[in-house]
């Protein structure tokens, strides 16, 4: 058997023209354009959808927050001057029960956002808005313990766990400042200025 003579093989010559080699140089780089372009909008539009979700997520958890304040300030208020034994009993009883529907509620809302992909410039507002869904949540559980405490005339724990409250609430306070400073920085394109 006989090798190949590589000599002997000729490869065609390919003539490209200039004007050939422009017009493919042309179409390849409006492809690439069109290609940059088009992720580009891509990556903007589920952007805007996962920053549109989180806002309407964010928006849920505050109405319902609203409402769960509207009943812990509609309860406060409708207590008596000097209550008898028995209305305070029934007081910290519907007390417990607004705290414990509270805890269920921040633990829904804390689900639903923290479940939200969001866009880069956005994680430090939805942390901070976790956070302050978890010192509200804690909050509402020392309140929860203060009437239990209350309940089994265990006044000194009581007043233990609504000093726990206090300081949750106050923690809430400072997360929900942290997350509007976030959430501006993040719409603004910015980095958020320490506090």
């Amino acid at each position: 058997m006989r090798g190949v003579d590589l000599k002997a093989v000729k490869l065609p010559k390919i003539a490209i023209g200039w004007r050939r080699a422009l017009i493919v140089a042309g179409v390849a780089a409006a492809a690439a354009l069109l290609v940059f372009v088009g992720w580009t909008l891509f990556i903007d539009y589920t952007e805007g959808r996962q920053v549109a979700a989180f806002g309407s997520h964010v928006a849920a958890s505050e109405a319902d927050l609203f409402l769960v304040s509207g009943k812990v300030s509609s309860h406060i208020g409708s207590r008596p001057d000097y209550p008898s034994v028995a209305e305070c009993d029934a007081s910290m009883r519907e007390f417990a029960a607004l705290a414990e529907y509270g805890r269920g509620v921040t633990a829904y809302h804390r689900q639903i956002v923290g479940a939200d992909r969001v866009p880069k410039a956005y994680v430090e507002a939805q942390s901070a808005y976790i956070r302050a869904l978890d010192h509200l949540n804690r909050a509402f559980s020392f309140w929860s313990s203060a009437a239990g405490a209350y309940d089994t005339k265990a006044y000194a724990a009581a007043g233990d766990h609504l000093a726990g409250a206090d300081r949750a609430w106050k923690d809430y306070i400072a997360a929900i400042d942290d997350y509007e400073q976030e959430l501006r920085a993040a719409e603004e394109g910015e980095e958020a200025l320490p506090a």
